[in-house]
Parts: structure tokens; sequence; C-alpha cells
């Protein structure tokens, strides 16, 4: 092969490695800011409501601080359920089994541990939720 050919193919494959370095710096820069912004965010509620309608959890993906609870009303029309992922084994998170609950009525749970917790409806497992939990 021609040294020109060779030379050329270096500089591409240096050029794709810095790249590559400086997008992964970028980034974990902008992860660290985003995650350190909600740690230190005095606003985040005490407690959070999530609706369970025939749709699914609305919101579905709530941030919380550690001591603060979450309350799930069931305005679906119909039994339903909150459970633990992985469906359909439900033990993840044990603590957020909370079985069936009639229609017009509420769980609620109090996050005593920081963590990403995901949960679902047995009934209709594609509606799906997800509790963040910081410091």
């Amino acid at each position: 092969m021609n040294k020109k050919y060779l030379l050329g193919i270096g500089i591409i494959i240096i050029g794709i490695l810095i790249g590559f370095t400086v997008w992964r710096l970028y980034d974990k820069q902008q992860t660290s800011t985003s995650k350190s912004s909600i740690r230190n965010d005095a606003t985040l509620p005490k407690e959070v409501i999530i609706t369970l309608t025939k749709n699914g959890f609305f919101p579905n993906q709530v941030t919380i601080k550690v001591g603060s609870a979450v309350r799930w009303d069931n305005k679906s029309g119909s039994q339903e359920t909150v459970n633990s992922d992985n469906y359909p084994t439900n033990q993840l998170y044990r603590q957020l089994n909370f079985g069936i609950f009639a229609n017009g009525s509420s769980v609620t749970y109090t996050f005593k541990t920081p963590g990403v917790y995901g949960y679902h409806n047995q009934f209709h497992h594609e509606q799906e939720g997800k509790i963040i939990v910081v410091q």
C-alpha cells in the first residue's frame, strides 16, 4: 500500500479517537451537572400524587427527596395494581407491591433510601412508572 494512503487512514483513526474522547468527557460533565442540580434542589415536594387512569400513570416519572411520600390515586374506573419491576415477578422493590386497589382508593409509600424505583400495573404491564429518590 501507498505510504500517503496509510498516513491518511492513521490521521482519520486518530481524529475519530479524539472526537470520541471529547464526546465522552462532555457527556460525563453533563450527567454530573444535572445530577448535582437535582440533589441540591430544595423545591422538591414532600409528597407527590400520581394518578392511575385507564391509560396509565400520570406523571409516569417523578423526582423526590429521601423522606418524601408518593401517593397513587386509582382513577381508572376499575381495580388496578402498583407493582415493583420486573414484570411479571415484581421482585426488585418488594415494598412497592401494593396488590389490588379499588377505583377511587389510594396507596402511599414513603421513600427512605435514594435510588431509582421502577414500577408497573400488573394488569396492564405496559403501564409503567419511575420514582427517582435523591438525597
